[in-house]
């Protein structure tokens, strides 16, 4: 099946490897995130002439939102920050809707593609952590302004890739690995497993990423307890030996030095910044705001939003030295939770409605679609900013491969019989 697709051509290739290095803006936006998704997607679109029904309510929902909160904040509008974040929404999920509408050719094509440009990242995260391409960069700063193109040892943290910085690099990275694991790897999937974990703490170093990695591999072995105890204590060696120094290490000894627990959920909130508290907040909001904030308005919904929860932000490093100890417009940790603090719980229901229609044939594969699809939405509840696509797209052509290796099987053993 595979092997019978070629790959695109070049011009085609680098354009849909920009769907997964959102971070490139080549310096022409002060934004971390471009909207390669939607501009992309919206060509692609064009050419598909369909779009998925409940995508379209949810669009619609969006939309009637953005129009409601114009009334609510009609003296204060702040159309550019409205349309941004409505941008941010539609860059990541219709993304997810033209792929998974996508032919079976194009797909296979895509997975070619997303392989080489896994073996690429892990390449340039070596190179960048021995620093023999130090020269190159300006050449990473024209792509990524805050890039870098060595590894940011001197603040205990690992290398950017092609992104921003190590945490969102590792949870792009643990994303391509997903599907390189699901067509790829046939054979020795433990030993796959650990040598990735390694590179995750030995280059990227980030708590986020090994962290994300960590529950994928708790729900690929979720049913075989001996395996778990034995990846949980190389995972531990491994974070202790190669983490550096790293943020992980530091964040290990801060809580064992702890006397209770309510003292290390601080310093765990403490650590993770403001990402935490932000998830939080966002639910809480949105318990006495059914609606939300408002598309656009989170600078001053989630201000309430972090004083609704009670916290002493004199104990959080971020807000002590960001805020003078005080509540300041944060985005939340999540796709999921800006969503509900933007649109309230109705905007969540409505989504969640959509990735049902989308996700309920997948999950009726089996275990590596679960898996896939339950490490998708721990994702995009807990991690990372709105806009960037390259998780999305990476879950729902593994999730297709699946499918398709799954259909072909049954079309040859109905032909044998």
């Amino acid at each position: 099946m595979y092997r019978e697709i070629r790959g695109f051509n070049l011009l085609v290739s680098i354009v849909v490897a920009l769907f997964f290095f959102p971070s490139i803006t080549f310096g022409t936006l002060e934004a971390e995130v471009f909207p390669w998704g939607l501009i992309f997607s919206s060509l692609i679109l064009i050419r598909q002439k369909k779009i998925n029904a409940y995508y379209l309510i949810f669009l619609f929902f969006l939309l009637l939102n953005v129009f409601y909160s114009t009334i609510v904040y009609f003296g204060e509008l702040k159309i550019p920050e409205v349309i941004r974040s409505l941008f941010a929404y539609l860059n990541s999920s219709l993304c997810l809707v033209v792929f998974y509408q996508a032919s079976e050719t194009s797909t296979l094509k895509t997975i070619r593609l997303v392989k080489n440009l896994f073996i690429l990242l892990l390449t340039l995260g070596l190179l960048q952590l021995l620093g023999l391409i130090s020269f190159l960069d300006s050449f990473f700063k024209f792509l990524i302004p805050r890039a870098s193109s060595e590894s940011l040892s001197h603040v205990s943290r690992g290398v950017t890739l092609l992104a921003t910085e190590p945490a969102r690099a590792g949870v792009s990275l643990v994303f391509f690995y997903i599907v390189f694991r699901t067509v790829f790897v046939k054979k020795r999937k433990i030993f796959y497993d650990l040598i990735f974990f390694i590179f995750l703490a030995a280059v990227l170093k980030s708590i986020m990423a090994i962290g994300l990695y960590t529950i994928f591999i708790l729900f690929v072995y979720r049913m075989k307890l001996l395996k778990i105890i034995f990846i949980v204590f190389v995972l531990a060696t491994f974070a202790d030996v190669f983490g550096g120094g790293g943020r992980a290490l530091k964040l290990v000894d801060k809580i064992k030095e702890q006397e209770s627990l309510a003292e290390a959920t601080m310093v765990v909130a403490d650590v993770a910044g403001p990402r935490l508290i932000s998830i939080y907040s966002s639910w809480l909001y949105s318990s006495n705001n059914l609606l939300g904030g408002g598309i656009g308005y989170w600078r001053t919904s989630s201000v309430d939003a972090l004083n609704m929860t009670g916290v002493d932000f004199s104990k959080i490093n971020y807000f002590k030295f960001k805020g003078d100890s005080k509540a300041i417009p944060i985005r939340s940790s999540g796709y999921i939770s800006n969503l509900v603090l933007d649109t309230g719980y109705i905007g969540v229901v409505i989504f969640l409605i959509f990735l049902f229609a989308v996700f309920k044939n997948f999950w009726k594969n089996g275990r590596d679609s679960q898996n896939i699809i339950l490490i998708f939405m721990f994702k995009i509840l807990f991690i990372g900013s709105v806009g960037p696509p390259d998780a999305w797209i990476l879950a729902i052509i593994a999730l297709k491969y699946i499918n398709y290796k799954k259909n072909h099987l049954n079309e040859r053993e109905e032909l044998s019989e």
